[in-house]
């Protein structure tokens, strides 16, 4: 996560990705609410759809970056030190990072049924 989002750019970042994620998981309800029986052979359909795996990689994508950004102006603004600052943010940055490769493998596993 080596962007740097600052100011006005960090504040609309986070807007625009709360937005689709509110959106993705409006959707996501949605569907689970109106469908009469959700088991697992429907969830994995449903799932390993190109449109809905892509729609859910975009969904953790945003995530992570929500969180950066979120993450990065709490430390900014709550650790003075700028070594222990560098510290945090390198630890939250690589926590984010493993995790989303870990989803995107998994969605990559569920299109492509490895």
């Amino acid at each position: 996560m080596s962007f740097q989002a600052k100011g006005l750019q960090a504040w609309l970042l986070q807007r625009i990705t709360g937005a689709f994620m509110a959106l993705y998981i409006l959707y996501v309800s949605g569907v689970m609410i109106t469908t009469e029986q959700m088991t697992y052979q429907v969830w994995y359909a449903w799932l390993a759809h190109p449109l809905m795996n892509t729609a859910s990689g975009l969904f953790f994508l945003q995530l992570a970056i929500h969180a950066w950004v979120g993450m990065r102006d709490i430390v900014l603004d709550y650790i003075a030190n700028d070594g222990l600052r560098l510290l945090t943010l390198i630890a939250i940055s690589f926590f984010l990072v493993t995790c989303s490769l870990a989803l995107l493998r998994i969605l990559f596993s569920l299109s492509w049924s490895i």
